[in-house]
């Protein structure tokens, strides 16, 4: 297994700052563990691409995204299809969840793919040329209106798929950069208050 700190773009380097410091001083908002509430399966969207007939098992604590794969060469797509399961973040986030792969695939991992999307952008989490399972954690920050999701890719969709089991989903809000300031100003004050008092 292994873990990964997935930090955001450059545009978004200021935020894991505040973010991060929000953290260590216990100014987060509430923890959210597993898939319930806002992050139920019900508001989740699958979406298949060319044909694909990928699925998604989904429970209040794990969901599995199977790799389309069809028993009937002639039904088979034969070209990349994609499943997709995302949801859109309303707050910003710090978003930590555990993954385990494994492939029937004759080709193994190479011919099926699993990742997360984040605004339109795949990073990849499998890696291929394998035939051996693989896992790992993840950790990412997510700012305020973001669309997050897991995807899983199948060349073929045919002679054996992948699955993907996504467990310990937890989702951590983090104030907004604005917001954390605003936060900082008043205990800065507050300490200038203090200092005078001593002082005096």
């Amino acid at each position: 297994m292994h873990t990964k700190f997935f930090a955001p773009f450059a545009p978004f380097a200021p935020f894991a700052r505040f973010a991060s410091l929000a953290l260590a001083l216990g100014l987060a908002g509430n923890a959210h563990a597993d898939f319930t509430q806002s992050y139920a399966p019900a508001n989740w969207t699958l979406s298949n691409t060319n044909g694909g007939n990928g699925s998604v098992l989904a429970n209040s604590s794990t969901l599995t995204l199977n790799s389309s794969n069809f028993s009937d060469f002639n039904s088979a797509p034969l070209d990349p299809t994609t499943l997709s399961y995302s949801l859109l973040f309303n707050q910003a986030s710090l978003l930590t969840f555990n993954w385990n792969y494994s492939t029937a695939d004759d080709g193994g991992s190479s011919g099926d793919s699993f990742g997360y999307i984040l605004d339109g952008v795949l990073h990849q989490l499998s890696l291929d040329g394998l035939f051996s399972d693989q896992s790992g954690t993840v950790s990412l920050l997510l700012a305020a209106g973001s669309t997050f999701g897991f995807e899983t890719t199948s060349l073929d969709s045919i002679f054996g798929g992948a699955s993907t089991t996504v467990s310990n989903f937890n989702v951590n809000n983090v104030p907004e950069p604005g917001s954390l300031a605003l936060v900082f100003a008043g205990l800065l004050a507050v300490g200038g208050i203090s200092r005078r008092r001593l002082q005096r």
